[in-house]
This record gives C-alpha cells, sequence and structure tokens, in this order.
C-alpha cells in the first residue's frame, strides 16, 4: 500500500507525444524491455520503478530542458537498464536486509556497495545500447552541478547522489563514474581503428 501511494507522489502523468517518448520507446524496442511508462519526475531529476510488474521511468521536465537529446538518451538508457536489470529487486533485498538488522553496520556497507554496483552496471547498460558514453558522462555532469547549485528537496539525487563519500556512499564517486565511461569511449574508438 506505501509503495503505489509513494509512487503518486513521485510521478506526474504519462508523457507522450513528444522526442522524448520517440527517444524512450526506440530504447524500450532496442533493449528488449516491454510494459514501462514514460511519466514526469516530480522530485529529482530521473529514476525508474518497478513495483510488482508496473514499471515506470520517469524524467523531470527541467532535466530534459538542461540536456542535449544524446544525454537525455543516455539518461533514458541507464534508467531502462535499472529495469532490464532487475535492480529495484537486487536494491530491495539489500534493503531489506539492512532493515532486517538495522544495527549491523556490515549490512550498512553492504547495501551501499549493492547500490553502488547497480548504478555502475547501469552505465555500462546505458552505453551498450547507445553507443554513447560521453554523452552519459556530460549528462552526470550536469546533474551534479545541477545538485550542487541549488538546495535538494526530497527526492534529490536518485541519478547522481552526494550526500555520503566512500564505502558509505549508495552512488559510485562522479570521478570515477566519468572516468569509466571515458575509458568506454576509447575503447570504442580503438575499436573503429582500422589495423
Amino acid at each position: 500500500y506505501a509503495f503505489p501511494r509513494m509512487m503518486e507522489g513521485m510521478i506526474a502523468g504519462t508523457s507522450s507525444g513528444s522526442i522524448l517518448s520517440e527517444t524512450f520507446a526506440d530504447l524500450c524496442g532496442k533493449m528488449n524491455i516491454r510494459g514501462v511508462d514514460l511519466r514526469e519526475a516530480t522530485v529529482g531529476n530521473a529514476f525508474s520503478l518497478d513495483n510488482k510488474g508496473l514499471k515506470v521511468v520517469a524524467v523531470s521536465p527541467e532535466l530534459v530542458l538542461s540536456m542535449s537529446p544524446v544525454e537525455v538518451e543516455a539518461v533514458i538508457a541507464h534508467e531502462l537498464s535499472h529495469l532490464k536489470n532487475n535492480d529495484s529487486l537486487e536494491k530491495g533485498l539489500a534493503r531489506l536486509a539492512k532493515l532486517a538488522l538495522a544495527f549491523d553496520p556490515i549490512l550498512h556497507l553492504v547495501e551501499a556497495a549493492v547500490h553502488r554496483e547497480r548504478e555502475l552496471l547501469a552505465d555500462q547498460s546505458s552505453v551498450k545500447y547507445t553507443q554513447k558514453p560521453l554523452a552519459l558522462a556530460s549528462a552526470l555532469l550536469k546533474v551534479h552541478s545541477a545538485f550542487q547549485s541549488r538546495s535538494p528537496g526530497p527526492g534529490a539525487g536518485l541519478f547522481v547522489g552526494h550526500k555520503a563519500k566512500g564505502l558509505l556512499s549508495r552512488y559510485p564517486d562522479l570521478d570515477r563514474r566519468i572516468q569509466l565511461l571515458i575509458d568506454m569511449s576509447h575503447e570504442m574508438k580503438m575499436q573503429t581503428i582500422p589495423a
């Protein structure tokens, strides 16, 4: 009961009839993902949710306006990757374990590590389907910059987290993520250079 009510507060109506919805539909086809709704995020910038088969990717209008089409495509691919990789289940199990044994500091570290790993996996998957690692890197930098320049509201930082650092952070270090994406770009270029 609580999760659907929480979702209602985080998303608005279906987003359709735009380049955004076309990009979303194209990526769903490429990634072979069905039954996902594209919604407008009312908190945060972009996120995905999966609750008992109700799958949603939500993107804020501010994010769309602040990014180029290829950056938006990379963000959507990242969020769809969370759904494709069943990250809601993985993260949910880690969160449940942490709640069940709330006073065990090791479980806090495990939950954070699982979350960081799933973010990196979604980055890799986004690149796999868009072939645009630098677009995702640029999008991450823009989200980070926007997050740093204003006071975060509820749900802010769902795409790039900044509160905790190191082992307690639920998000990978931004510099590390950017470097991994740059490395992927270099690898892709090396594969296209004739011998």
